[in-house]
C-alpha cells in the first residue's frame, strides 16, 4: 500500500510515442530486467541529469586536479591544474570569477586541507558575503582587466557621486554580497583610479564618456 501511495504522488506525463518505439522500450526493459516505466526514467536521467550542487562541482574539480597530477605524461598538465585550481578558488570564494605549508605532509593531505579551507571560505561567503581578501585576489588576477576607458571613468564617477549601486551594476557586481561593503568599495575605487591613471590620465579631470 505504501508503494501505491508513493506512486500516486509522483509526477505523471502522458507521452505519445512514434510507431515502433513502444516495442523498442519493451525489449530494452526486458533485457535489463526492469519495467518499461523504469527503463524510460533511466533513459531520461541520462539526457536530463539533476543539476549538481556547489559541493559536487568543487569535488569534481578537485578530482580532476588529482587525476591531472597523477597523469605525468598528459600534455598541458600544468596548465590544466592551474586552470582548475583557479576555478576552485573562485567557486569557494563566492566570486563567479598561498598559504605556507609544512613539507612533511603528503600532497594529497595538503590538497584535502586546502579544499576544506576553501569549502569553509565558500560557506562564509554564502552566509556573510565575499571577503575583501578574496575580492583583492580576483582583482589582481584581472577581474576588471577588460574595462575600457568609458566604463572605468563612469564607474569612478558613480562612486564619487555616491551612486555605488549604479557603479556595481555597471561593473556587473550588483548581485554580489560583500562581507565588508565599505572595504570592498574602497578597494574597487582605488583599483579603478589606479587603472585609469596608468592608462588614460587623471580620473578627476573632465571627460565626456562614450565619446571615443
Amino acid at each position: 500500500m505504501a508503494q501505491e501511495s508513493e506512486s500516486r504522488n509522483l509526477d505523471k506525463v502522458i507521452v505519445r510515442l512514434p510507431d515502433g518505439m513502444r516495442d523498442r522500450i519493451k525489449n530494452s526493459a526486458e533485457r535489463h530486467g526492469r519495467s518499461m516505466n523504469a527503463e524510460i526514467v533511466q533513459a531520461l536521467e541520462q539526457v536530463f541529469p539533476p543539476e549538481p550542487d556547489i559541493i559536487e562541482v568543487i569535488d569534481r574539480v578537485h578530482q580532476a586536479i588529482n587525476q591531472a597530477e597523477a597523469a605525468q605524461s598528459l600534455p598541458y598538465r600544468k596548465g590544466l591544474i592551474a586552470a582548475l585550481d583557479k576555478l576552485s578558488e573562485r567557486l569557494t570564494s563566492g566570486i563567479e570569477f598561498n598559504q605556507a605549508r609544512s613539507s612533511t605532509l603528503s600532497p594529497s593531505f595538503l590538497r584535502m586541507q586546502d579544499f576544506t579551507s576553501r569549502h569553509e571560505r565558500w560557506k562564509r561567503a554564502s552566509e556573510n558575503g565575499i571577503e575583501t581578501s578574496d575580492l583583492a585576489r580576483e582583482i589582481d588576477r584581472g577581474l576588471f582587466g577588460k574595462l575600457d576607458r568609458n566604463y572605468t571613468w563612469t564607474a569612478i564617477d558613480y562612486f564619487k557621486e555616491g551612486r555605488a549601486d549604479m557603479a556595481y551594476k555597471l561593473l556587473r557586481l550588483n548581485e554580489l554580497k560583500f562581507a565588508d561593503p565599505s572595504g570592498a568599495e574602497a578597494l574597487i575605487v582605488a583599483h579603478l583610479r589606479k587603472r585609469y591613471e596608468e592608462n588614460w590620465g587623471d580620473p578627476d579631470e573632465p571627460y565626456e564618456p562614450w565619446s571615443d
